[in-house]
Parts: C-alpha cells; structure tokens; sequence
C-alpha cells in the first residue's frame, strides 16, 4: 500500500494540505508546533479513525471550524487506486467514505492502510501493560488473517453477555443456565483467537530474530504467549471451576481478553532487566518484523509513522531502522525539528522533503 495523495482540512493548525507523498521517505522538518505531528495525525485518523495523541475530536478540528475533513488517494497492491475520505465533526461524529460510497466501520479503512506508529508510547510494548502487546498481536493477526476480526468482536461481545449475565445471577440458581451458555460462547470464541495469535507469533518469531539481528546484533529476544487460561486445560472447563468466585466480581476473569506475550532477552524478562534504549529497540524490531512478514504473506507494505527522529533510538540504530524499513518496502512519514541529513543518503532518489511552518506546508528540495 502507497499513500499517492493526502488532502488534509482544518485538523489542528493544519487549515489546508495537499501534498503528494514519496512511496519511500516523506521527511517533513520545521519548529515546535508547527504542524508536523499533525501530518501524521491525519494519516492514522484516517486509516484508524483515531489520533495516537488524543481521543477527544474536539482537540483535532482547528479554532473556529466545525469539522475537520482527511482525503487520501491510496496504490493497494491488490485492489488498485482506492479513494478513502474521513469528516469528523468537533461533536465527534463522522463520516467515513470509501471510494465515494459509504463505509460502514473503520476496519474497512484498516484493512486497506496498515499503518505503525513510532512515537512517545514506544517503549511501552515492551514496559507497558498487557493491553499494548495484545494490540499489537491482533494487529498483526487483523492484517494477515481474514475472518480474525469478525472472530475477536465476536468473542469480546460473548465476554461482554456473560459478564452481564454473571451480575444478573448474583450467585442465584436462576442465572445459572444464561452463564453457562455464554460460558460456551466464550469458550469455543476464545479457542479460535488464541489458536490464531499463536500461529501468528510461530511465524513471527523467525522474521523477528532477523530484524532484531540487524539492528542489534547483540541481543536476543525470545516471546512466549500466555493464553489469560491454564495451559493445560480448557477455557470451557476454566470457566466452570471459577463461575462461582466470577459471579461475585461480576467479570470474566479467564481467557484472551486477558492474554499477555512474556518477553525475555538473555531468559530475563524484558520490562524488568533491560533499559529504556534497549527497550525501543526491541519494539521497534518488532514493528518492523510485522511488517516484514505482511509483505511475505500478503504481500502489502506497511506504511510507518515516525514522529520525532532521534527521540526514540539514538543515531546508529535509527539509520540501521531506516535502512531495513527501506529493504521491505515502507513507506515512511517522519518529522524532526532539524533538515535532512544523513537520512538523504539511506533513502537515495526515493525521498521527499516537506517544511511544515506555521501550519503551512511546502515541498522542498530532495
């Protein structure tokens, strides 16, 4: 997938945009709040429907406007040229429109833009909570797997019922029979996603001894993948040795909802043995492992959203990060406070540059 065209309206300082992005690096250089991150921002709205920096809309439509409009035209590599526009109102209603007609949910715009951010939260994949890595696993599995989302909304309203019904019975016979048959839901729902996460990560785990070996040769990574249930029982019968305690919590207290990957280096756990640096770079090797085997399995490019060069790696693995970027075939939008420097000669010919000021943003020389 290539962005070829990106229109932005009144998000942010951003009154309007249009710039027509290299399928390389995309570099765009300017002061503190000049609108850069903005240009990102509109990229992830579009193919998310959410900012990674705010959840309220009312923050993105600038002052004095009622909506703010993202138009993009996009190169897919199996679908052609596809035409993908967003209005978000400043009350948070929108309007998702996909090659001028209607689009339903934002999972339709999802499927046709994978998109990563590398920004502030980075290293959470690796510090963070449980929820960062499974977001990050569904993903992955989201973008190579058809049928998995249908799959995982399913399970998470099965969950969502039984919870309801676990409050409802309050420990009565009464509620008995709904829990138990939101129990089966849960549990069959619950096998599906889990067996698709772990044969996601059996395939990831090979691309992603590569890209880390080349970033950073030095360290090893090993995932495991705790299920949120026993390994050595079923959910099913998980569920029902604990339905008793869950009633009195009102909540599931089993299955991959509560998921988690434990990540190891040297048989250390990660988040408690290595630093910060380290940190970044093992999840930016895994970003990039994503990305490598969607272009091994389906044949797609990601596109990669880098807000800040230099913040979150140092300089001799943020290049080695562009250049295996570059070998899979990213596409890359990043920002910096500084012009261009020896990024030029990662991207060679395949680069544009973009000095964004004062929420204007013009082409420069590449």
């Amino acid at each position: 997938m290539r962005f070829r065209q990106l229109d932005i309206l009144n998000l942010r300082n951003l009154r309007q945009v249009s710039i027509q992005p290299s399928s390389g690096i995309n570099y765009l250089f300017g002061g503190n709040g000049a609108g850069k991150t903005a240009v990102l921002e509109a990229v992830h709205l579009l193919a998310r429907g959410r900012s990674f920096r705010s959840g309220q809309v009312s923050e993105l439509v600038r002052a004095g406007e009622d909506h703010l409009t993202v138009r993009a035209a996009i190169e897919d590599e199996h679908r052609g040229e596809q035409r993908v526009a967003l209005l978000r109102g400043r009350g948070g209603r929108g309007e998702l429109r996909i090659n001028g007609e209607p689009g339903r949910r934002v999972s339709q715009a999802a499927v046709l833009m994978p998109v990563q951010v590398l920004g502030p939260l980075l290293s959470d994949l690796v510090f963070g909570g449980p929820g960062v890595r499974r977001q990050w696993l569904d993903w992955g599995v989201f973008h190579v797997e058809p049928g998995y989302l249908d799959t995982l909304r399913s399970y998470l309203q099965a969950v969502r019922q039984r919870n309801a019904a676990l409050k409802r019975s309050g420990g009565s016979s009464g509620g008995a029979g709904s829990v138990e048959a939101f129990s089966e839901s849960v549990a069959t729902l619950g096998e599906d996603v889990s067996r698709a996460r772990r044969g996601y990560l059996v395939e990831l785990e090979v691309v992603l001894a590569r890209a880390l070996a080349a970033m950073a040769p030095e360290m090893t990574l090993e995932i495991g993948y705790r299920q949120g249930w026993p390994d050595e029982e079923s959910l099913l019968k998980t569920l029902g040795d604990w339905r008793r305690r869950e009633v009195k919590s009102g909540s599931t207290q089993f299955g991959p909802h509560r998921a988690d990957l434990e990540l190891r280096v040297a048989g250390q756990v990660a988040g408690g043995t290595v630093s910060r640096g380290q940190g970044k770079i093992l999840a930016s090797a895994m970003m990039l492992a994503q990305a490598e085997l969607l272009q091994r399995r389906g044949r797609r490019s990601t596109a990669f959203l880098i807000d800040d060069i230099g913040a979150e790696l140092d300089s001799a693995h943020t290049q080695r990060f562009f250049q295996a970027l570059k070998a899979v075939g990213s596409q890359i939008f990043a920002t910096s406070n500084d012009p261009p420097g020896w990024i030029r000669e990662v991207a060679g010919t395949d680069i544009r540059v973009f000095h964004v000021e004062q929420g204007s943003v013009t082409e420069g020389p590449s």
